[in-house]
């Protein structure tokens, strides 16, 4: 069973000086939730107003690619498998019309709509892909339990798999393509809010058992965990706050390490994050509305790097893309 989470933690106070985006913005005022990429340069957003935009030069140019008929859609989930093959995430309620799944084999250039639920309920929330061909999709609780897909093919054809019971109120964000993700093995994570505290629902057989435990962040139906990142087997960051009150008093960062929780040694103002990346062995970088940190040793101690304004990031190969609202998307670049 998975141990009662112990400590919290909040981040270093700023130093701009460190600060290591270049944005690479759309040109387009657009509501950006996820963000993939194949390795430094080639880099891939999608968000609301049916956008989905690729570019392979670091985000000198971009090519919008979204499907058609999602011209109304709200795109908050991504997955880049290759260079060709990617999967896109409709939110939005499912007895609307809203709740879908689209994948493409051409880099954008055409595109299948592999899955659509009208099921009363039905919300989706995130999309992981644990290597080119298994991966699933989080949607809001149905029936007292989390909704979750999974595919064995690489995203064309998805079936519905028994998610963890919830408690009742308790919600994912889908705000950083994040509250979803995977571990090595056959690792599954799920962080949620909407209750006093956050939770985290976790399954070391791909779904077939799970364990939930509360996570000593505050938690309300604005608030709670928004998203994580895991470290290795049993070992996972975690991040989260209040979207109605993003500078709101409290933790905002947890670390599990073999699923107990431990105390980095964090001081400063804390803010809402909802992403979290790995740059490289020991690097790992955290986003939010308030801005960006950094931890240089695998999570045990944070800085915050700057105050840009990010929802979702990604990383691979040592480079990361990060995405926001009004269009805004930042690369990586060394200091």
């Amino acid at each position: 069973m998975l141990r009662t989470l112990l400590a919290a933690a909040v981040l270093l106070a700023p130093l701009p000086a460190q600060a290591a985006w270049k944005a690479v913005d759309l040109p387009k005022d657009v509501t950006l939730r996820a963000a993939a990429t194949l390795g430094p340069g080639k880099v891939q957003v999608s968000g609301s107003k049916g956008t989905y935009a690729v570019s392979e030069d670091g985000g000198q140019t971009w090519r919008f690619a979204a499907p058609p008929e999602g011209a109304e859609l709200d795109f908050r989930g991504l997955a880049a498998l290759d260079a060709k093959t990617s999967v896109l995430m409709s939110a939005g309620e499912g007895p609307k019309g809203l709740a879908k799944l689209f994948r493409s084999a051409d880099a954008g250039r055409t595109w299948s709509l592999v899955y659509e639920t009208r099921e009363a309920g039905t919300f989706l929330d995130a999309i992981a892909f644990r290597d080119a061909r298994t991966g699933y999709v989080l949607g809001d609780p149905v029936g007292g339990r989390w909704f979750l897909l999974r595919t064995t093919d690489g995203g064309k054809t998805w079936s519905r798999v028994q998610g963890p019971s919830v408690e009742p109120g308790e919600a994912a964000f889908a705000a950083s393509n994040s509250a979803l993700f995977l571990g090595p093995g056959r690792e599954i994570w799920i962080v949620s809010g909407g209750l006093a505290k956050g939770r985290i629902a976790h399954s070391w057989d791909d779904g077939v058992t799970w364990d939930t435990l509360e996570a000593p962040l505050p938690g309300s139906a604005t608030a709670g965990l928004f998203g994580g990142l895991a470290l290795g087997k049993n070992r996972a960051v975690v991040v989260g706050g209040d979207y109605k009150d993003e500078l709101r008093a409290g933790e905002t960062v947890v670390m599990a390490e073999e699923l107990d929780i431990w105390t980095p040694p964090h001081e400063g103002t804390p803010r809402l994050l909802e992403g979290v990346a790995r740059l490289d062995g020991k690097t790992l970088i955290t986003v939010g509305p308030r801005g960006t940190s950094v931890s240089a040793d695998d999570g045990q101690s944070w800085k915050q790097v700057d105050t840009q304004a990010f929802h979702a990031i990604a990383c691979r190969a040592g480079g990361c893309v990060a995405a926001g609202g009004k269009g805004h998307v930042g690369v990586w670049v060394k200091p």
